[in-house]
């Protein structure tokens, strides 16, 4: 077996899927606590609320606290070796962070973030972005858990052209919980949201609909989908199962991300669209990055594990360097790194 079959491949060693750990600052309490507290004290009761209630987590959620230490060192020797301007990061501001980060994602269900007012894009981002009024064919959008994916709905409120149709997949676990919290943040926040635990027929022939119809796909690429079955299986057998991965290079480790978002661009002959919605803690405002990542996805049959890890790894690429200057805005709060 080359280095690149080991490297890219059905695989289920070494890390647990972050669908089995409980992120438990990210779960479904969590975000209906603080949308109780941001609904009846509005955002300056929310803000004062936000220290001790992330200090509570903070406390007792040993596991997300030392992954949390364990990525910004890692970020601290990376900015290091680059020559980066060094900056000793800490932990709690890290949870400190995700906390001020779901006023932005309730807003952004509610459809109170506007392009060109609490949203901006980066230089050269909205001309690559609006390219797809002259396209035939819909895109896939590739986002992460780096900054406020759900802030891209923004997006949609450009008013001087028309608005493209973004739909949104979301792998979770229980689908229900999550429209649940969709639905008792607004009526509209379901919109375009395919809530799934894995993509199946079904779900593929309605995502080729999507860019038959010069729709796009928001596809997050730093997290596989959640296995099938799952919630029938003990948690030894889950970890049996294979996952359709690449091992990557990122931030000087090694790390597992997900093959689907090409496989998917390949079968469905679109391009992708790298696609980040990062806080300027300066401005306070939400700056949108977009860069054609692929104009296609060729995955030839002889050599199609090679040519998968060279489309993941740069994805790495543009995910370290963001990741590199926006740490705070990392929240991913598991074993993200393979071991």
């Amino acid at each position: 077996m080359t280095e690149d079959k080991q490297n890219c491949s059905n695989t289920s060693e070494d890390n647990q899927h972050w669908s089995e750990g409980r992120e438990k600052i990210g779960g479904y309490y969590g975000i209906r606590l603080m949308m109780f507290f941001y609904d009846y004290g509005g955002s300056t009761i929310f803000k004062l609320c936000l220290y001790p209630v992330m200090f509570f987590y903070y406390l007792f959620s040993k596991k997300q606290r030392d992954i949390s230490k364990d990525f910004l060192l890692q970020v601290e020797r990376i900015r290091a070796k680059k020559g980066l301007p060094q900056i000793h990061y800490s932990s709690f501001t890290h949870f400190m962070s995700f906390g001020s980060m779901l006023i932005d994602k309730i807003n952004a269900w509610r459809g109170n973030i506007h392009l060109y007012r609490e949203a901006v894009f980066m230089e050269d981002s909205e001309e690559v972005f609006y390219a797809y009024e002259k396209e035939s064919r819909g895109k896939i959008l590739l986002c992460s858990h780096l900054g406020n994916v759900d802030a891209l709905r923004a997006l949609g409120t450009k008013k001087d052209t028309r608005a493209p149709e973004v739909y949104s997949v979301f792998f979770t676990k229980n689908a229900q919980n999550f429209n649940n919290i969709l639905k008792s943040i607004s009526n509209d926040a379901q919109l375009n949201i395919i809530a799934t635990d894995s993509i199946g027929p079904d779900t593929a022939l309605k995502l080729s609909e999507i860019i038959e119809n010069k729709g796009m796909i928001a596809i997050v690429g730093d997290r596989t989908p959640v296995k099938e079955n799952s919630q029938k299986k003990s948690a030894s057998a889950k970890l049996k199962e294979p996952e359709r991965v690449c091992e990557v290079d990122f931030l000087g480790r090694k790390a597992y991300l997900p093959q689907g978002a090409f496989i998917l661009a390949s079968l469905l002959k679109c391009s992708v669209q790298c696609l980040f919605a990062l806080k300027n803690e300066k401005s306070g405002k939400i700056e949108i990055f977009c860069r054609d990542l692929f104009d296609e996805v060729k995955l030839p049959r002889k050599n199609k594990e090679e040519a998968l890890k060279e489309y993941v790894q740069k994805y790495a690429e543009l995910l370290e360097y963001f990741a590199l200057r926006y740490p705070y805005q990392w929240f991913n709060f598991f074993e993200f790194f393979r071991k």
